[in-house]
């Protein structure tokens, strides 16, 4: 998602400065098929995208290492770059790997729905931090965060208080963002159900910008937050 959106919002940046055209924009990834998660509906939009913007792709091939002015790949090829823009695959904090908690294979904390640390009782782990329970599309996402912490208030409570009832974040997994291109967005969802992604040109730019100014503002407390959210 964010490497999409800074991607669109250059190509969008360039054309607004007139000089689109001095640039080439390529997209790479070691992945087949990066995006995937969202569902196969918004490949075909994402692909439709690259075209129409006319954005190059390089994908399937495992990246070794770059260079000042390179990306070099497996393959033994070469993509020339005067700015390279990567995003690193997610692994747990090093801190982690010291704990002596249950990680997955990528260092993240491993626990059940409910958060808890299995063989730790009383200890839970949220967020960034922890391995993320799920199908195979799921993705970490800031509400799925939010849901967790309420969850988490909610079963430390009831454990104080005897209580057996817990609350788990699995019915909230889904991919839920608003993908920004600079001139307009995406809508994109993805749940058991399936996934889709719709255009929204230019509004869809305005409601990224008023989101990002109501999470802000409702979680400093400035104004009141949407029920339910």
């Amino acid at each position: 998602g964010p490497a999409f959106e800074v991607l669109f919002n250059v190509d969008t940046y360039l054309k607004k400065k007139g000089v689109r055209e001095n640039f080439e924009l390529t997209f790479f990834a070691p992945m087949a098929k990066p995006g995937q998660k969202m569902g196969e509906k918004a490949l075909v939009m994402m692909d439709k995208m690259f075209k129409m913007t006319n954005i190059h792709k390089k994908v399937g091939t495992r990246i070794t290492h770059f260079e000042e002015d390179c990306i070099c790949f497996e393959d033994e090829t070469k993509l020339e770059s005067d700015l390279t823009m990567f995003i690193s695959a997610g692994t747990g904090h090093h801190i982690l790997r010291e704990s002596g908690l249950p990680l997955s294979d990528a260092g993240f904390v491993v626990t059940n729905e409910y958060n808890e640390i299995e063989g730790f009782d009383g200890l839970y782990a949220i967020g960034d931090s922890a391995s993320l329970m799920g199908p195979e599309w799921r993705a970490k996402q800031g509400h799925v965060t939010e849901v967790m912490a309420k969850n988490v208030a909610y079963n430390i409570m009831n454990r104080i208080q005897n209580i057996d009832s817990k609350q788990s974040y699995m019915e909230h997994l889904n991919i839920l963002c608003v993908m920004d291109t600079g001139n307009g967005a995406a809508f994109v969802y993805r749940s058991d159900k399936g996934g889709k992604m719709i255009p929204m040109p230019i509004v869809g730019h305005w409601m990224k910008k008023m989101w990002g100014w109501y999470c802000r503002y409702s979680k400093l407390g400035r104004i009141p937050r949407i029920p339910g959210m």
